[in-house]
């Protein structure tokens, strides 16, 4: 009796291992594709805050998916916007944000993330996430040669797995943007074009 009770707790235990083991399994891998973004930008000035309108990105990502247990997950990876290139790359403005008369031109933008979760089901996570940004972001008729603003900043999202491999997201995200002066605006003061971003993705996963 004692032994057919010890076979019975070592399946148990072993069936779970093997059910949480298939799960985390089916939870890690890589995973590439594209974002559509709505940026809304405001540029902090050392007198006041302005509304610099609004804007859209195409973005490409990619990452790889940490299955900690079968219900937490960690998301690293990057991301790069692709619309100066779609554009032609040098000689275009990117995404442009403007007010008034003046107009900022986001040219470049790239960064990495880590971003912890909680399967909420199956097929719908969670997340928190932290994001490093690097910008090469130039108020219009300044051509910088480097990205000129950095930023450390934060979001959340919903991801939906379905068919297996794809993936839906809803995301969104606040820039925080770094520091920096330009002698033909706004009469070389200290300014900082934040970002607040909404983003629709799919990727699919490997």
């Amino acid at each position: 009796m004692q032994l057919s009770m010890k076979h019975q707790f070592i399946t148990i235990i072993t069936g779970l291992l093997v059910s949480q083991a298939h799960a985390q399994d089916q939870h890690s891998g890589f995973y590439l594709g594209m974002d559509a973004s709505y940026e809304t930008m405001s540029v902090k000035t050392p007198t006041a805050t302005e509304s610099f309108g609004s804007g859209s990105s195409l973005i490409a990502h990619g990452g790889y998916e940490f299955a900690m247990t079968e219900k937490y997950s960690l998301l690293v990876g990057g991301t790069y916007d692709i619309d100066y290139y779609l554009q032609g790359g040098s000689g275009s403005k990117g995404t442009v944000f403007t007010r008034g008369s003046e107009k900022i031109n986001q040219k470049i933008k790239w960064g990495i993330y880590a971003a912890p979760g909680i399967y909420i089901a199956d097929d719908s996570l969670l997340y928190a996430k932290l994001i490093y940004t690097s910008m090469k972001t130039d108020p219009d008729g300044v051509r910088s040669g480097t990205p000129n603003f950095t930023s450390i900043g934060y979001g959340i999202g919903y991801r939906y797995t379905f068919m297996q491999d794809n993936l839906l997201t809803l995301e969104w995200a606040s820039l925080p943007t770094s520091k920096a002066s330009f002698s033909s605006f706004k009469s070389g003061v200290d300014i900082a074009p934040n970002l607040s971003m909404i983003t629709v993705g799919w990727a699919k996963k490997f």
